[in-house]
C-alpha cells in the first residue's frame, strides 16, 4: 500500500504533463488550422443543379434503409450548409443516415452582386419545389419530409402552404420565429431597426455576410467571451477543439443575403408580420399556413435570443395540421441545432418522431382488414 501511495503522485504528475503537452499541441493546431478539411465530410453526390443551387444526396449510413420517405434538409440564408454536417461525431446528416433515413440537402449557393435581384419568391416558388421534385424522383418516393433550421424551416412552411404541396408528409421546424409580435416590447425595437436597415441595404446592395456575423455575435457578447475561456480550459481535449473550430467556422463564414430577399423579409415578415397571419404572398401565391396538413415537429431553444420560445411556438396555432408536437430543448440559437447536447436532446427527438411517420401508408383495403 505504501508503494502504491508513493507511486500515485508520480502517476498524477505524468498525467498532468501529458495533458499540458496536449493543451499546447491543440492550441497551436487551433491557431493555424484550416477548418475546411474538418467540416462537411460526409460523402455525397449532386442529383440536381440549377445555376448556383444544387441538391445533394448523402451516401453511406445504414446498409438497410428503414424508412422509404426521404428527408430534405433546408438551410437558412446567410449560412453555409455544412452546419448540417459539422464534423464526424457532430453531424446531423451522419446521425440520420445511421438511423436509416435517406438524407438530401438543398444548397442555395453563395450569392454575389449578380444575385441582388433574387427574392424570397425564387426560394419558395422555384428552388425548394424543384429540390423536392428531384429528391422524390431520386428516392422513388411519392412523399417527402422537410427539415429546416431557422429561415430554412420558414422556407419549408412557405413552400408547403403557397404551393399546396400535399406530398410533404412531415415538417421539422427548428428555431424558426414566425410571429414577430410575440417578441413583446422587443418587437417594436426590432421593427424600427428593420426600417433603418432597409434604408442602408437599398444603398449597399446585398447584406454582407461579415456584417451579419458581427451582429449575431453582438447579440450574445458574454457567450462569446465564455466560449473562448472554455476553449482555453479544454485545449487538452482534441474532440472539444474540433467542435470549437467547426462552430467558429459557422459564425465567421456567414455568406451574403440577397438585397431584394432581405428587403422582402424585413418588410413582409418582420415589420408587417404577414407570415403568421396567413397574408404573406410569394408571387401571386398566398402562403396561408392554415392550408398545411403535414405532421409538424417544432423545436425551440430554451435560451435562444434570436428565436425565443413564444415566436417559434406561434406556428402551432397558425397551421392546419392535426399532428403537432412542440419541444423546448437546451441551448441558444446555434446550440439547440448543433451544440454538444443537440444529438441527445434534438437529433434523437427528430429521429424518434420522424421514424413512425416515415413508414409506408397503409392502403384503404389494408386498413379495413386490420
Amino acid at each position: 500500500m505504501l508503494t502504491a501511495a508513493l507511486a500515485r503522485p508520480r502517476h498524477l504528475a505524468r498525467r498532468e504533463l501529458r495533458r499540458a503537452a496536449e493543451w499546447l499541441a491543440n492550441g497551436v493546431g487551433w491557431l493555424v488550422r484550416d477548418p475546411s478539411p474538418l467540416i462537411g465530410r460526409t460523402p455525397h453526390r449532386i442529383i440536381h443543379r440549377d445555376g448556383k443551387v444544387t441538391v445533394r444526396r448523402y451516401l453511406g449510413g445504414s446498409k438497410r434503409r428503414r424508412y422509404p420517405i426521404p428527408v430534405l434538409l433546408i438551410p437558412p440564408l446567410m449560412v453555409k450548409p455544412f452546419i448540417f454536417d459539422l464534423f464526424p461525431g457532430r453531424s446531423l446528416v451522419e446521425f440520420l443516415l445511421a438511423r436509416g433515413f435517406r438524407v438530401y440537402l438543398v444548397d442555395f449557393g453563395e450569392p454575389d452582386a449578380a444575385d441582388a435581384l433574387v427574392t424570397l419568391d425564387d426560394y419558395v416558388l422555384r428552388w425548394v419545389p424543384a429540390a423536392c421534385t428531384a429528391v422524390k424522383a431520386d428516392a422513388r418516393a411519392e412523399e417527402i419530409s422537410l427539415l429546416g433550421y431557422c429561415m430554412g424551416a420558414t422556407f419549408a412552411l412557405a413552400h408547403t402552404a403557397a404551393n399546396r404541396d400535399r406530398s410533404v408528409r412531415n415538417i421539422v421546424d427548428i428555431a424558426a420565429p414566425v410571429d414577430m409580435d410575440a417578441l413583446g416590447a422587443f418587437a417594436w425595437v426590432l421593427k424600427m431597426i428593420a426600417m433603418e436597415a432597409e434604408v442602408v441595404v437599398r444603398g449597399i446592395g446585398n447584406v454582407p455576410g461579415g456584417l451579419a456575423s458581427l451582429a449575431f455575435q453582438a447579440l450574445t457578447p458574454t457567450k462569446t467571451v465564455v466560449r473562448y475561456v472554455d476553449l482555453l480550459m479544454n485545449l487538452w481535449n482534441r474532440q472539444y477543439v474540433k467542435g470549437f473550430v467547426a462552430m467558429n467556422a459557422w459564425v465567421r463564414q456567414f455568406i451574403d443575403y440577397p438585397q431584394r430577399a432581405f428587403l422582402q423579409f424585413s418588410r413582409e415578415l418582420v415589420r408587417k408580420n404577414k407570415f403568421v397571419k396567413g397574408r404573406m404572398r410569394f408571387g401571386r401565391k398566398l402562403a396561408d399556413l392554415a392550408r398545411i396538413r403535414a405532421s409538424l415537429l417544432v423545436i425551440a431553444g430554451k435560451t435562444d435570443r434570436v428565436a425565443p420560445i413564444r415566436p417559434v411556438r406561434a406556428v402551432l396555432a397558425a397551421v392546419g395540421s392535426v399532428d403537432k408536437t412542440f419541444v423546448v430543448a437546451p441551448g441558444g440559437h446555434m446550440g439547440v441545432f448543433a451544440g454538444e447536447s443537440a444529438p441527445e436532446h434534438v437529433w434523437s427527438v427528430v429521429a424518434d418522431w420522424l421514424g413512425p411517420r416515415s413508414r409506408p401508408r397503409r392502403r384503404p383495403a389494408e386498413r379495413a382488414r386490420a
